[in-house]
């Protein structure tokens, strides 16, 4: 006993004393488990590999016990990079492609966020072949849809519309299917990569984009193979979602907004399945991200 109090007391960010902690998880005495737990989640982020590995093992309980505390870690640890990204702002708008890649973390720990990066580098290099540098705003719009909807077989998830893996971006990409904000951000990513003027629009009940002209935007539906809209045609989309059109509403969305209404989608899909730990976790970063200097008004989905 004294032993393992040792590890216990001392223990810290030191590999042979995270290993040495690690043992002790399946201790028969409930009293130095629980020690042990604790002194692991304030390592945090340095005891993960440790974790990883005893997750991995043939013992039951050893497993039982590292997953437990790597579910405790990973939280606070996005928590506070979810703060970090806020305050990264300083003012202006937030980085998107981080926010979405630290959303994938919270849905899938053990996902590499850099695949995502490289999967839209990936289509950008595709897509550029298919723009001639002097193409019409229409035009492109036609190709980018094209490439994406057609080619590489992008597509709505009519079938299963509140599976949560519709708005962790790694899914999306892996599946070519999700919901109208995560298909119209692959467009704005993308696009963006190419110096094309292609931003979200956060309509009341349907996320849209559209290629941003100061007189005539070209407005267009991913979720319906990028589908052109008319004006008229999202002033029926914001009355169909039972509000009255404002002509705010085909304004350009923020990334903060565009982010925050991607997890206010993850909350709804988690209520509707029972998961009230995962709903009440996004709830606090959701307060993260809107309780910055800064913050947007949110809509959905």
């Amino acid at each position: 006993m004294a032993v393992r109090a040792f590890f216990i007391m001392s223990a810290q960010k030191d590999k042979s004393q995270i290993s040495n902690l690690i043992r002790l998880l399946d201790d028969r005495d409930g009293y130095v488990r629980n020690q042990v737990r604790d002194q692991l989640i304030e390592i945090g982020e340095d005891a993960l590999p440790f974790l990883e590995m005893a997750e991995r093992t043939e013992n039951p309980v050893l497993q039982t016990m590292a997953r437990d505390v790597i579910q405790a870690i990973l939280p606070a640890q996005l928590g506070e990079k979810f703060r970090q990204l806020a305050l990264s702002a300083r003012g202006s708008d937030l980085n998107l492609e981080a926010g979405i890649k630290l959303l994938s973390e919270f849905g899938h720990p053990i996902s590499e966020p850099e695949e995502i990066t490289l999967f839209l580098d990936r289509l950008a290099a595709k897509l550029k072949n298919h723009l001639t540098g002097d193409d019409s705003p229409d035009k492109t719009v036609q190709a980018l849809t094209q490439f994406l909807f057609v080619d590489e077989n992008f597509s709505g998830n009519d079938s299963n519309y509140l599976d949560p893996d519709n708005s962790y971006f790694n899914k999306v990409l892996q599946r070519k299917t999700g919901l109208p904000i995560t298909l119209s951000v692959l467009c704005v990513l993308v696009a963006r990569r190419l110096n094309l003027p292609i931003v979200g629009v956060g309509l009341p009940g349907h996320y849209i984009v559209k290629y941003a002209l100061p007189a005539h935007p070209v407005f267009f539906d991913p979720f319906h193979k990028g589908r052109i809209l008319q004006r008229e045609d999202c002033i029926q989309i914001v009355n169909r979602a039972g509000f009255h059109f404002e002509e705010h509403h085909l304004s350009q969305s923020t990334h903060r907004e565009t982010l925050v209404r991607m997890m206010n989608n993850l909350v709804a899909a988690y209520n509707q399945t029972g998961d009230v730990k995962k709903s009440q976790q996004l709830k606090e970063y959701i307060g993260i991200l809107l309780n910055s200097p800064q913050s947007f008004s949110t809509k959905s989905p």
